[in-house]
C-alpha cells in the first residue's frame, strides 16, 4: 500500500471526513487531543446543515477530550454517536435527551474493543503530533492515549501538527503493542533502563 501525505489547513483536512464516518481522536484529556480539527469539523457540519445535507460523525476517543472540542462539535450538531467518555455539559444534555447515542465503557477496554472490530472500521483518525518525518513517522505530543491503535486501524489519518512542544518530547514515548488476548505477550521490560518502543 502506498502511503502519501500532503500539507493543508484544518478546514481542508475536515473535507476528508464524511457523513457517518467513525472518527477517532487521539490524546488523553485535553493533552494530545486535536485542537484545530474539532472547530473545522463543526464548521463543516454547520455548512452542511445550512445546505440541508446530512453531516454527523461517530466520535471515538481514548478518554475525554478538551471540553471545547466536545462543546463545539455538540453545538453544531456534528455528533451522532460518542464513546467512551466525555465531560461536556452540552454534549451530556444531548446524550440524556437521546439526540446523541453514547457508549459508556472503561477507558482501558476501548483499544482492545477496536482491535476486535466491535465498533467496525475507523474511517478517519485525527492525531496530534509535534513533528512528522519524511518517511511518515510521527512524534506524538503529551497525551498519547489510544493514538497508536487508531493509527494502526484507521483507513485515513489526519495528523494535526502542534509545534508548541519541545523536540525532546519525542524521547519520552515508549510504545509497544503486546498483542490482543489470548495472544498477548509480556512487555519486555526487565531492567530500569530497558525500552520497548
Amino acid at each position: 500500500m502506498k502511503k502519501t501525505w500532503s500539507w493543508m489547513d484544518a478546514n481542508e483536512a475536515a473535507e476528508f471526513i464524511q457523513h457517518n464516518d467513525l472518527v477517532a481522536f487521539g490524546g488523553f484529556t485535553h493533552a494530545g487531543s486535536p485542537k484545530a480539527l474539532p472547530a473545522a469539523i463543526a464548521h463543516r457540519a454547520s455548512e452542511m446543515l445550512h445546505a440541508k445535507k446530512p453531516f454527523q460523525i461517530r466520535l471515538l476517543t481514548g478518554a475525554s477530550i478538551s471540553q471545547f472540542a466536545d462543546d463545539i462539535l455538540s453545538e453544531s450538531g456534528a455528533i451522532s454517536w460518542r464513546a467512551p467518555y466525555q465531560t461536556s455539559p452540552g454534549l451530556r444534555q444531548k446524550i440524556n435527551q437521546g439526540q446523541v447515542k453514547f457508549v459508556d465503557m472503561h477507558l482501558s477496554e476501548v483499544a482492545q474493543a477496536v482491535n476486535y472490530g466491535f465498533f467496525g472500521d475507523i474511517d478517519v483518525a485525527v492525531i496530534e503530533a509535534s513533528a512528522i518525518a519524511p518517511d511518515g513517522r510521527i512524534w506524538l505530543t503529551s497525551g498519547i492515549g489510544n493514538a497508536p491503535t487508531w493509527l494502526q486501524r484507521a483507513k485515513k489519518v489526519i495528523i494535526e501538527l502542534n509545534h508548541y512542544h519541545h523536540p525532546g518530547i519525542a524521547e519520552l514515548a515508549d510504545i509497544v503493542f503486546p498483542g490482543v488476548p489470548p495472544y498477548r505477550n509480556c512487555i519486555p521490560i526487565f531492567h530500569s533502563l530497558d525500552r520497548v518502543g
